[in-house]
Formats: structure tokens, C-alpha cells, sequence
């Protein structure tokens, strides 16, 4: 194997389905241990106590009209009692009871009539007691608070994930509870009470959230069947969990930016180099002839790794001989060396010295021209039952002694024996994904997205080849950054106010009105809204993203949908443990084989292009399968693709040119057209945004698709409450939104039994379920918030306090802790929460679905004859 050369690990799989495994994503923690928090009965008696207020101040003003109709005017009232009654009833009017002088007085006057007096009496009495339950709510809340924040304890230390999670999110912050209480102090301490709420954020996030994180978030296969039958649900209540696994990854972007680097003059001759993952050459500002031009180079600042330093160096002829070597990709140092100075060596001039070369090689590593290649480190444990780990307490680890981010650690989970996800529960998928899609292409023709030949960057483009080089530096020297990555905001207003989204909004505002709770979107409405019926879906995979729903029956929905998008994305990073651990992943081999049949169709070819990570926390997102058989951007290709197996290679920036053509963006790579294709969920940082956006300009159009239809309240702000959106009572698109203005919640000053009181009112009067998730604006990131448990108040606080606004937005939480369908031995059999991967077509074979891959690619453009190659740069070489 060549340096170009990469392990690659799949096999022929184009007869195999492109979605026969379904990926479970889970919580770490189960939904009891988040909801033990809670205490209902509380907030319920802060209501009752707010009732009871607010029916004896009803009952004081009644008095008071009283006093003023039957006793002020009446002739036995002494005057010298008169100033006393009036005062009285001034206090009643404002709702304060009356007290015991108050009484004494009634009852003595022969002005007041018996029954008032004992209304009088009776009242005194009932305020008496509401003044004792006050009291009571007093210290129970005192109590709660001490309570809940000792609950949380108890739980981080006796639960192993959650003891890991803390010590990866916050490390030392458990040695620090523990200092904390050794040395006396209380949990109702400020500083105590700090940490137990951050504690249970760290809870929430573990128990609601099932984004992979460590073992805050785990991943188990399931097989998806296909025949008839089986259960109704996608999963079936009370699928087990067993043993646990894990793969440890080391931080490929530490190992960059802060390893010591070798010392390339006494190095190993077996040392792998490749050039800075970005660079490319310019020509001389100048008149031609009148110097060099220019290699721009941008590297990992060493003294602040999360940044890039730009290199500008001469186009000497060495420094062209070192990048035409490399050109292909990594090369050993020894190789460099024995082939070097041949070709640095002017003409009648003898070769460097050995020496030389590597000094010059050392000089360029330096400056960060030239890497060294260095495969992250890999360990992974065997399986471990749960009920083993429950019992010591102790997790499959990173290899010990490694630091804070050095490790990333994946876990995985596997499911019981018969657990599998049944066909006609897919099918019902299938079918509320094709309705989500017609919905959505209906909202987006309200506001089309802009094509990428209408970008600014692509104005000078034209039908002859421009190297990718040239038009990313004149990007980058014109000093106009790309527009920040679209964010998911949710719904928008309509522009069209005749068209049939509007009309679409309208129905949902009708609902919205009359108090619905849920409206089911079908194809007779999208039919008569006008929403298109064909060519909704891509010919491409898809990946859904669903929270499966309990489903007694087929009236009710079987998940909720988060997201829809291109396959390959979502599960890059787990392939190498799935294979290491499950013998094998179906699905990644199966969307090779589509690629590569995609290609055998059209002729073109796809190139994976590989962004590095500028941060520690990046690092772990750009891991993936070999799924093409070139990648261009970062020469070293180990940290994303691991080892053995077959072989991908290697296209340099500097081959690939971009033309228009019929009004497209047309990559190519020595005249033979090139499909980028990016398998990372992080957006790239600054510089390399520019050159995604340039890339992908040119990738497949069904690539980029994406579906995602939750935060309705963007397109309806007036609304307080909108109903649950569900697609042909198969998926749940949007779960029900209310909108709290801010303005209800409680003051700042305000002590923690008002705060009680006022969240357990609004909470009533709104019909806000126990159970949700808020955020400030739509689109935002969703906070997990239990509205019966303390925790509740301190998080809607710190929501309110980091972003401006007026209003707070909870989504409904489905499914509820009470209704999670999967159960895990680690936590006795605890219920935990669980997202399913679905790929769909899930019965589906490589080979049907590329013919209309295919035919989007082309679209017409099957006679166009791709462009001379363009001009490169000296030292680049042919694509081979």
C-alpha cells in the first residue's frame, strides 16, 4: 500500500437493503432518576393555598359589602365604634381578614346581626389555618430544596454514567461536592446549591437527550425486519438492554496541536508527511517573470490551537519538488528523502545532502507546511454484562492516565435477543415521511431557497474551468465571509399571501383558535393547498431521526419525526465500532455500493472531502467510513477513516476546477467530472466554510436534503398554544407549543414558595404538561424542564437570563418519562429514553435507487463534455 492509499471497509453489498439496521441512540440515564426531582404534591398545595387565599379575600370583600349595607347606617351603632367598623371594612375590601379585636367588636355591638358576626368568626378562623398552611408550605419548600439537592447527590455518586459524565463535563466538580460537605458545609449554601443545579442539568440532559456523549449518550444495533405482522410500535414496550461496550478514540486535533513534534532531521525513515491540509499556490503579484509567485499555506497556530495562522512562502523550486511528491498524498520521510534531491538539485549542480534535505523537511514542519501523519490510537473493550457493572460500578474506560479531552469515549449498548424494529411500523414511517416531505416542499416554494450558481461567490464563474485554488483565494483576499451556516429557526410567516401556504397556515391557525389538540395533516389537504406530489422525496437514502412513540393501535401515531436527511451523516463516526463490536454495519457497506453505482451509471466520480477540526470537541465528528473511493482536503486521511482494508486515494485542491453549466455548478478534476460529498455533522471553522461552500456548490443535489418541521410557533407568534402537527397519523411532525409571556412569571425578588406558587398557577391556567421542553426563541436549543420539581425555577431562570425576550416557549415532551419504551438492566430495569436511526428506503437495494440518483445528477447534461483541465499550479501532479 501506497501513501495515497487508505483502508476502505466495505464489500460488495449492492444486492443488500441500504436500510436493513436501525441505530438506537440513548439515554444514559433512565427518566425516574431525572423525575425524582420532582415533588407534585407541593406544587399542589402551593394552588390549593393560592385558592384558599384568593376565596377568602372573596369572602372578606363579601363581608365588607355587608358592613357597609347593614351595619354603618344602622342607628345602634355606637359612634364611638363607627372609626373601628369603617376601618374594618376599608382592610376587608382589600382582601385581609378580619382579626381577633375585629370580632370582639362585632360581636358586641348590637348594630351587627348575629350571622355576620359569625361570618366574621368563621373567616377568622379559616385564615388562622391558611396562615399555618403558609407556614408549612414555608418549611416544605426549605425542605424540598435540601431534599432535591441531596437527591442529586446520591444519584451522581451510586450511578456510574452519571458519575462519568460529570467527571468528562466537569472534571474535579465531585472532589469539590465532597470537600465542600466534609468541611461542614450545607446544600443550603449558595455554593452548594450552584453545584447540585448544575448537577441536575448534567441529570436532565442524560435522562431526556439521547445525543451520543460518552456514556451520557449510547448507540445498539437492531435489525429491521420485513415481513408482516409483529408489533405496532416501532420498538416494543419494555425492549431490554443488556451488556455494554466501549470504543475509545484518541482527540486526533490534541494530537496535531499539541504533541511534541518529531525532530524530522533524526526522525524515523518510516515517518509519514503529507502537506498542511489546506494550501495552494499564487501567482507573482507582479509582471510574469518578474518572481516566483507564492505557496499559502494555513496551518494550526501552535500557541493557539483552536486558530489558524496563515504561511506565505516563495515558490522555490525545492519547496515545488516537496509539494509534487506529496501531491498523491502521504509519503514516508525516507521516501522524501531518497527522491528529493534529484529533483531539488539545479541543473550541473550535485544533489543536497541527505542532511540538507531533512533539515529543509524540518524547517517546513515548523511552519506547519508539512505534517506529521499520526493515526489516533484506538482501544475498545469486550462486552460487559450489565448486571456486572451494575454490581462493581465501574464502566468500560479510556486507556488510564489519559488527560481531560484526550479520549473520546463512544458506548454501545447491546439489545435483547429478539428486539428488532418490524416492517409494517417502517412502512407507516415511509408513508408520514412522504406526507412531511410534501409539507415541507409546500413551505419551502414560499420561500425558495437560493440556488448555488446565484451565490456572489460563483459570479465570475463561467463555462470554462477555474481552479478551485483561485477563486477560494480571491474569496479569502476580498475579506467577505461566507453567511453564517443556516440555523433551523422553525416556521416562517408566509410571503404569499394567496398561496397555499399561507392557506396552510390559516387551517392551523383555525385550530389554533378553537382549542384543538392535535390537526392531521393528509394528502387530501396538502392536494387541496396545492402542495406537489411527486419528486418530494430525493433518490437519494435518507436518515429519519424519529423518538418512537408508544402505538397500541394504528390511529396513533408511531414516533416523533426530529429530522429527515441525506444518509451517511448521522452514523459516520460509529461505523468503526459498530463493525469492531457488531461484527459488521449493513448499512454503510450497502451506501458504498450505491455510490459506487451512482458512478458506474454517470461516469462521474465521488470524492470525500475531509475538513480538519480546529477544536478539541470538534475533533470526534470528522471520524467516518470509507464510502468513495477518492477524498480530496486534508492529505491525511487516519484520523477520519482508521485502518486496514481497502484502499481510497487522494485528489488535491489544486486539480479541482468549477465551471458553470446550464446554469449549474460542475466540478472537475482533469477533465472527468468530480461529485463532493461532506460526511460530518459540524460545521467547518474559518477558512475551510469558504471551501465547503465552494465544494458542495457542486455535489448532488439530493445531498443537502434535509426535512425538519418542529417550533410551528415562528410562523404563528400571536398564538399562546398551538396543536400537535401529525402526518397522516403516522409521525407527530410538531408536538404542541405554548408560549408563556415572561411577564406572567414571577419577580426576581420574589422568595421560592412565590415562585412555587406562581409556576404551579401558570402551569394550571395554561395546561402545561408536567413534562417539557423550553426554549426562548424558535429554533432554539431545547432545555428539559420537569415543571412539578424545584429544578424548574432555576432553569427557566438561567433561560430567561441569557437571552432577551418576551416570551419562554415549552414543547410538550413525547414521549413522556412514563411512556419510555425501552429498559435497561444497568439501572434495574429502569425505563430509558431512546431515539431510532431509520434509513429509509429500508427494503430497497443499491442498484434501484442509483438509476434515479443518476438521472437527478445529470438532468439533462449526459452529452456535455467536460472542460479542458484546468491550469495547475507547478508540482501538481495528473490524477493517476
Amino acid at each position: 500500500m501506497t501513501g495515497a492509499q487508505v483502508p476502505a471497509q466495505a464489500h460488495d453489498a449492492r444486492d443488500a437493503a441500504l436500510g436493513a439496521t436501525a441505530l438506537l441512540r440513548l439515554g444514559g440515564m433512565p427518566g425516574e432518576a431525572w423525575t425524582a426531582g420532582a415533588a407534585p404534591h407541593l406544587f399542589e398545595g402551593a394552588a390549593r393555598h393560592a385558592d384558599t387565599v384568593e376565596r377568602l379575600a372573596a369572602q372578606c370583600r363579601a363581608l365588607a359589602d355587608r358592613l357597609g349595607a347593614e351595619v354603618v347606617p344602622h342607628p345602634l351603632l355606637a359612634p364611638a365604634d363607627r372609626g373601628a367598623v369603617l376601618a374594618l371594612r376599608r382592610r376587608l375590601h382589600s382582601g385581609t381578614p378580619p382579626r381577633v379585636p375585629d370580632c370582639l367588636l362585632l360581636r358586641r355591638s348590637p348594630a351587627v346581626p348575629a350571622d355576620l358576626t359569625e361570618q366574621a368568626h368563621a373567616l377568622l378562623d379559616e385564615a388562622e389555618a391558611a396562615k399555618t398552611d403558609l407556614t408549612g408550605l414555608r418549611q416544605a419548600v426549605a425542605a424540598e430544596q435540601r431534599r432535591v439537592a441531596e437527591q442529586v447527590w446520591r444519584t451522581t455518586r451510586s450511578s456510574p454514567v452519571l458519575r462519568a459524565f460529570v467527571d468528562s463535563a466537569a472534571p474535579g466538580l465531585a472532589e469539590d461536592v465532597a470537600q465542600r460537605l466534609a468541611s461542614g458545609q450545607s446544600w443550603s449554601g449558595r455554593q452548594l446549591r450552584k453545584r447540585a443545579a448544575y448537577l441536575w442539568r448534567i441529570l436532565g440532559r442524560a435522562a431526556a437527550k439521547t445525543t451520543p456523549r460518552g456514556w451520557a449518550g449510547q448507540i445498539a444495533v437492531l435489525p429491521v425486519t420485513y415481513g408482516p405482522g409483529g408489533c405496532p410500535s416501532l420498538l416494543a414496550p419494555g425492549t431490554p438492554l443488556d451488556a455494554l461496550a466501549a470504543l475509545a478514540v484518541e482527540n486526533v486535533h490534541l494530537i496535531r496541536a499539541r504533541t511534541a513534534p518529531p525532530d524530522l532531521r533524526t526522525a524515523d525513515p518510516r515517518t509519514l508527511l503529507a502537506p498542511a491540509p489546506l494550501h495552494f499556490a499564487e501567482p507573482a503579484a507582479g509582471p510574469p517573470g518578474e518572481g516566483p509567485g507564492q505557496v499559502r499555506c494555513y496551518v494550526v497556530d501552535p500557541r493557539d490551537p483552536g486558530r489558524l495562522r496563515q504561511v506565505v512562502l516563495r515558490r522555490t523550486g525545492v519547496l515545488e519538488a516537496v509539494l509534487a511528491l506529496l501531491a498523491d498524498g502521504p509519503r514516508t520521510l525516507g521516501d522524501l528523502e531518497g527522491t528529493l534531491p534529484a529533483l531539488a538539485a539545479p541543473a550541473g549542480r550535485p544533489a543536497p545532502a541527505a542532511g540538507v534535505v531533512r533539515g529543509f523537511l524540518q524547517h517546513l514542519h515548523s511552519l506547519g507546511v508539512v505534517q506529521v501523519c499520526r493515526a489516533p490510537r484506538q482501544h475498545r473493550s469486550g462486552w460487559v454484562p450489565a448486571g456486572t457493572v451494575a454490581s462493581c460500578g465501574t464502566l468500560p474506560q479510556a486507556p488510564a492516565g489519559s488527560g481531560s479531552g484526550a479520549w473520546f469515549l463512544d458506548s454501545y449498548r447491546r439489545p435483547g435477543a429478539d428486539a428488532a424494529v418490524p416492517g409494517p411500523a417502517v412502512a407507516r414511517v415511509a408513508h408520514g415521511l412522504r406526507i412531511a416531505a410534501r409539507l415541507a416542499a409546500l413551505r419551502a416554494a414560499d420561500s425558495p431557497p437560493e440556488a448555488p450558481a446565484q451565490r456572489p461567490e460563483f459570479a465570475e464563474l463561467t463555462e470554462h474551468p477555474r481552479p478551485i485554488g483561485e477563486i477560494l483565494a480571491a474569496r479569502l483576499a476580498a475579506d467577505d465571509p461566507p453567511p453564517a451556516p443556516r440555523r433551523y429557526t422553525g416556521w416562517a410567516p408566509a410571503r404569499d399571501r394567496a398561496g397555499g401556504y399561507a392557506r396552510l397556515l390559516e387551517h392551523l391557525d383555525d385550530a389554533a383558535r378553537s382549542g384543538a389538540a392535535c390537526v392531521d395533516v393528509d394528502d387530501a389537504l396538502l392536494d387541496a393547498l396545492g402542495a406537489p406530489r411527486t419528486g418530494v422525496l430525493p433518490p437519494w437514502p435518507v436518515d429519519c431521526l424519529l423518538r418512537p412513540l408508544p402505538c397500541p393501535d394504528s390511529l396513533a401515531p408511531v414516533a416523533v419525526l426530529e429530522t429527515a436527511s441525506a444518509a451517511g451523516v448521522l452514523d459516520a463516526r460509529f461505523a468503526d465500532g459498530l463493525r469492531a463490536l457488531y461484527g459488521g454495519y449493513g448499512n454503510s457497506d450497502a451506501y458504498r455500493a450505491f455510490l459506487a453505482a451512482v458512478e458506474h451509471r454517470t461516469g462521474v466520480r465521488f470524492v470525500d472531502l475531509l475538513v480538519p477540526p480546529l477544536t478539541e470537541r470538534a475533533a470526534n465528528a470528522v471520524r467516518r467510513p470509507v464510502t468513495t473511493s477518492w477524498w480530496t482536503g486534508d492529505p491525511d486521511p487516519t484520523p477520519y477513516y482508521g485502518r486496514p482494508g481497502r484502499h481510497a486515494r487522494y485528489l488535491p485542491l489544486d486539480r479541482i476546477s468549477l465551471r458553470r453549466s446550464r446554469g449549474r455548478i460542475v466540478a472537475e478534476a482533469d477533465g472527468r467530472r468530480i461529485v463532493p460529498v461532506h460526511h460530518a455533522t459540524r460545521s467547518p471553522a474559518p477558512p475551510y466554510d469558504t471551501l465547503v461552500r465552494l465544494l458542495l456548490a457542486a455535489g448532488h443535489p439530493a445531498a443537502s436534503w434535509l426535512v425538519r418541521l418542529d417550533a410551528l410557533d415562528g410562523a404563528l407568534p400571536e398564538r399562546d398554544r398551538l396543536p400537535r402537527l401529525t402526518a397522516g397519523g403516522d409521525l407527530v411532525l410538531a408536538p404542541a407549543t405554548w408560549r408563556i409571556d415572561r411577564g406572567r412569571l414571577w419577580r426576581p425578588g420574589d422568595d421560592l414558595l412565590t415562585k412555587v406558587r406562581v409556576l404551579a398557577l401558570l402551569r394550571r391556567a395554561t395546561g402545561l404538561p408536567r413534562h417539557g421542553f423550553a426554549r426562548t426563541t424558535p429554533g432554539g436549543k431545547p432545555v428539559p424542564v420537569d415543571f412539578a420539581s424545584l429544578t424548574a425555577i432555576h432553569l427557566i431562570e438561567r433561560l430567561c437570563a441569557r437571552q432577551a425576550g418576551s416570551a419562554l416557549l415549552v414543547e410538550e415532551m413525547l414521549p413522556a418519562p412514563e411512556d419510555l419504551l425501552v429498559r435497561d438492566a444497568l439501572h434495574g430495569g429502569a425505563a430509558v429514553a431512546a431515539q431510532l436511526l431509520l434509513r429509509l428506503p429500508h427494503d430497497a437495494g443499491a442498484d434501484r435507487l442509483a438509476a434515479a440518483a443518476a438521472d437527478a445528477l445529470m438532468r439533462g447534461d449526459r452529452n456535455d463534455v467536460p472542460g479542458p483541465p484546468a491550469r495547475r499550479p507547478a508540482g501538481a501532479a495528473h490524477t493517476r
